[in-house]
């Protein structure tokens, strides 16, 4: 069994401008979303958009690392991958309001 892949999820943006946060790790996600973060953290999968954010819209951020490799990676929600969407809902779901 491979070792947990820590996650911080970030969602910013939006009508109201309220961020929303969760850590977790893979250990905490059903096995094919840790699937994904695995998939992802290995740089393969859908890169991240470059297509700039909308007004009032909302931009994802996933940092994922597993102690020896980290990546970052930011869609506005409008190019947010198909592959990635039910992960990203996953996520925000757990996530509550930061300051």
């Amino acid at each position: 069994m491979s070792a947990p892949v820590r996650i911080r999820f970030r969602r910013t943006g939006g009508l109201a401008g309220i961020t929303i946060a969760v850590d977790t790790d893979t250990d905490e996600l059903s096995p094919a979303h840790g699937e994904m973060i695995r998939t992802l953290l290995a740089g393969h999968g859908s890169p991240p958009s470059s297509a700039p954010g909308a007004p009032d819209r909302f931009t994802y951020e996933l940092q994922i690392g597993d102690g020896r490799h980290r990546r970052v990676l930011r869609w506005p929600e409008t190019a947010v991958p198909d592959s990635v969407r039910p992960l990203i809902a996953e996520l925000t779901n757990r996530s509550r309001p930061i300051q």
